[in-house]
């Protein structure tokens, strides 16, 4: 059975037409904008945050010898068991709790990362699919609902110019 279109009005069709360019192109734009963001975000943590970390990771590491090594100099070797002290102690504390908290924003930052390279991968394979269809199939569209109207039109204009129908003439006539 042939499917039948109920068309009200041609200009209902073409005004449908610029909606559906303005979905392409909006969709188009929306698939870039996110793709173009998440990868800004993975371009911060790997060219930007990763590299912060380590150079804070170098100076507390640094800063560690440096206590250590003001440590030694300040204990009294005069006693059988030179203790070091109770400020130098809590400052080499502060300095090991600085680097294990940089050390762990590393790992963070590293596994960050690769977990939005997978995300990015997974969403590139998913949205490709769409952006084919915005810029294949949506366009075939287009120009379908352009090819409809100008039938469509052609068609109003074939009845209105049919001729009206001859009158019959009357059969069995007077005489």
């Amino acid at each position: 059975m042939a499917e039948r279109a109920n068309v009200g009005s041609v200009e209902a069709l073409r005004a449908f037409k610029p909606a559906v360019v303005k979905f392409a192109e909006e969709s188009q734009a929306a698939i870039s904008a996110s793709e173009i963001s998440a990868r800004r975000t993975l371009d911060w943590l790997l060219r930007e945050r990763r590299p912060t970390l380590q150079r804070e990771i170098r100076r507390y590491q640094e800063e560690i010898v440096r206590s250590r090594t003001r440590m030694i100099s300040r204990a009294d070797p005069m006693q059988d068991n030179p203790l070091p002290k109770v400020d130098d102690r809590l400052d080499l504390d502060a300095a090991k709790r600085r680097l294990r908290d940089a050390e762990e924003k590393l790992e963070h930052v590293r596994r960050w990362a690769r977990q939005l390279e997978r995300a990015l991968e997974e969403y590139h394979g998913a949205v490709s699919q769409l952006g084919w269809f915005v810029r294949g199939e949506l366009g075939k569209a287009v120009g379908a609902l352009e090819q409809m109207g100008n039938i469509l039109e052609s068609y109003a204009q074939i009845g209105d110019r049919r001729p009206a129908r001859p009158a019959q003439p009357e059969e069995g006539g007077s005489a």
